[in-house]
C-alpha cells in the first residue's frame, strides 16, 4: 500500500464543535486523573499544581490537534486496531515524552517522574478506549 493512500480525507466528517467538545471533557478528566496520581507520589500541592496545569497546558491543543488527524487519515479505518494506534501514537510517545520531561523538571527524580509517568499512562489506555467507545455512540447534529 502506498503512503499517499494512507492520509486521505475522511469519508466520515466530524464538526469542529465536536472535537472542542471532546478536547475540553478528555482535558477536564485527564487534569483529574494526573493530579490524584501526582499527589500520591509526591505528597505535594505544589508539585502536583505544577506538574498537572504545565502538561495539561501542552496538551489542551494537542488532543484537538490528533482527533483532526485521525479524521483527516484513512490509515486503519474500520480496523479493530485504530483506537490502539491512537492511544500509542497520543498516550505512549507524545504524552509520555512531555510528561516525563515536566515530572523530572519539577521534582528532580528520576523515580518519581518514572512512576507518575507509568502511572498516569496505564490508566489513561483504559480511559482512553473507553471515551472513544462512548463518543462512538454518541449522536452529533451538525447543520450543513
Amino acid at each position: 500500500m502506498k503512503i499517499a493512500v494512507l492520509w486521505r480525507y475522511p469519508t466520515f466528517k466530524e464538526s469542529h464543535k465536536r472535537s472542542l467538545t471532546k478536547s475540553i471533557i478528555w482535558r477536564v478528566m485527564g487534569v483529574a486523573v494526573l493530579a490524584i496520581i501526582t499527589y500520591a507520589f509526591t505528597k505535594s500541592l505544589f508539585a502536583t499544581s505544577l506538574i498537572t496545569i504545565l502538561h495539561h497546558g501542552v496538551f489542551i491543543f494537542g488532543y484537538y490537534v490528533q482527533d483532526r488527524f485521525w479524521l483527516w487519515t484513512k490509515w486503519l479505518d474500520g480496523s479493530k486496531w485504530k483506537s490502539f494506534a491512537r492511544i500509542f501514537l497520543y498516550e505512549i510517545v507524545l504524552a509520555n515524552i512531555v510528561l516525563g520531561i515536566i515530572s523530572f523538571a519539577v521534582t528532580g527524580s528520576l523515580q518519581q517522574m518514572t512512576v507518575i509517568t507509568l502511572t498516569y499512562t496505564l490508566n489513561k489506555y483504559w480511559i482512553f478506549y473507553a471515551y472513544d467507545y462512548v463518543w462512538s455512540r454518541i449522536k452529533w447534529q451538525t447543520r450543513e
